[in-house]
């Protein structure tokens, strides 16, 4: 007892220890403290909810995972760092250095543990060069044991750690009746007894031609040199196909709040808590059925809408936000802030800890922005699709712009419509609103630097 209050008391006076958990393809309100313990039930990253700040309206900076992990731990846009897809050529690591390198130059111990997929060097690679004094990547259910180690080894100083699942994203093989990696979830019940079809399941009214190609595109999508089809078969699932793919989504993510759970008790049992900020997200989302996706790359907000809660026992506000953030710029800034360590220049985001702690918001945002680049799917000769996006969120609308189509644009009001099911873009009462979001746009392209569409 008194090795533990010494070190409470010690822990106390010292900058806090910071621990970044991420899932990989975790829509924002997959987790029962928001949708309820119904259909799913995740008692962990509730408990991070309960103590916590949890952010409503998180986007992320593009919904496919190395765009936005590079965001994450760069803090800057995906047209900056380069990443608009799933390559991880390194990239210029003194123009862009990422979050471990960074906290490891303030005095951190930094450790990263799981999924990686980001443009450093990772195996056999110095800690100078991927930024993390100790990394290792293996399946979800083997990374809490090294994780956990690292923490009690590491106890006595301030660290930083990544803890990166890849759960729920095994749903892409659920999808294609693929084994599934990261762990077991037996045999999914008959449709009957599973989660509701979503109640967006249809594509939206008026939507913009530049989807309806990409939706055909994808099922064209196949595995180079095979005649093997790379994503769901979209077109031939009814309800009941959703209601089952639902289900197995939700088991994915109880599988990762499982792992949660054991680096949360080490925190609780080595008396780290209150000297712990804990970061909760996930790269991006999963269509999960809405307007008949799967997967991401779309700016639906079952795909880019993100989980995001900060908790840090007996400091942050437990509660609710609705500021707009983006966390593929915002968690460099908040990271930085709570170590006392100097945000790498360009970085455009903002730190979310005042909020966080019930100390005020940094400052008023009109907007986040989001961009995707798809190229996997392929045109009815054969060819990637090749189509870019941008997306502009602001507290009541979304205003989605494509480089192809007769019809490029879309505009949501998604206070009206969270399912967005009617593309405004070209009904006569919402001309000025949609008026409004191009001069946002364009005000996004010219302070950020993106040469899309110019």
């Amino acid at each position: 007892m008194a090795t533990l209050s010494r070190r409470l008391q010690a822990a106390s006076t010292r900058r806090p220890n910071i621990l970044l958990i991420t899932t990989d393809q975790q829509f924002a309100d997959a987790m029962s403290c928001v949708m309820g313990r119904e259909y799913i039930n995740t008692p962990n990253i509730d408990s991070l909810a309960a103590s916590g700040t949890l952010f409503t309206k998180a986007y992320c900076a593009n919904p496919l995972c190395v765009p936005n992990r590079t965001s994450i731990f760069t803090g800057r846009y995906p047209h900056e760092h380069g990443k608009q897809i799933n390559s991880t050529k390194a990239i210029n690591a003194d123009e862009f250095p990422n979050i471990g390198m960074v906290l490891r130059k303030a005095g951190y111990a930094t450790g990263y543990f799981g999924k990686w997929h980001l443009p450093y060097p990772f195996k056999r690679s110095t800690a100078r060069q991927s930024g993390y004094d100790q990394t290792f990547d293996a399946l979800d259910y083997k990374i809490a044991a090294p994780t956990i180690e690292f923490v009690k080894k590491n106890k006595d100083r301030p660290f930083f750690v990544v803890f990166s699942l890849m759960n729920p994203h095994n749903i892409c093989q659920y999808g294609r009746s693929q084994p599934l990696p990261d762990g077991d979830i037996g045999e999914a019940p008959a449709a009957r007894e599973c989660p509701p079809a979503p109640a967006n399941l249809e594509k939206a009214r008026n939507q913009s031609d530049a989807l309806e190609s990409v939706w055909q595109a994808r099922l064209r999508a196949k595995y180079k040199n095979t005649e093997k089809r790379m994503f769901a078969p979209l077109e031939l699932w009814g309800p009941d196909d959703w209601r089952k793919y639902r289900w197995a989504y939700y088991r994915m993510v109880e599988l990762a709040d499982k792992e949660i759970g054991k680096v949360l008790l080490t925190l609780r049992r080595e008396g780290l808590e209150k000297n712990t900020v804990v970061i909760f997200t996930s790269d991006h989302g999963d269509g999960i059925g809405a307007h008949r996706w799967s997967q991401k790359n779309m700016f639906y907000d079952e795909t880019a809408r993100i989980p995001f809660i900060i908790s840090h026992k007996a400091a942050t506000k437990i509660g609710r936000s609705d500021y707009l953030v983006n966390n593929g710029l915002d968690i460099m800034p908040t990271i930085c802030d709570y170590a006392g360590a100097k945000v790498p220049p360009g970085c455009k985001g903002v730190s979310l800890r005042g909020i966080a702690e019930g100390k005020g918001i940094p400052e008023k945002r009109e907007y986040v922005a989001c961009s995707t680049h798809f190229v996997q799917d392929l045109r009815a000769d054969g060819e990637p699709i090749d189509l870019q996006g941008r997306m502009i969120r602001t507290a009541d609308y979304k205003y989605y712009v494509f480089d192809q189509g007769e019809q490029p644009e879309m505009l949501i009001d998604m206070k009206n419509d969270p399912g967005e099911m009617e593309n405004l873009a070209g009904n006569p009462d919402y001309e000025e609103v949609l008026s409004e979001h191009r001069k946002m746009f364009a005000e996004y392209k010219k302070e950020s630097g993106d040469s899309f569409l110019s």
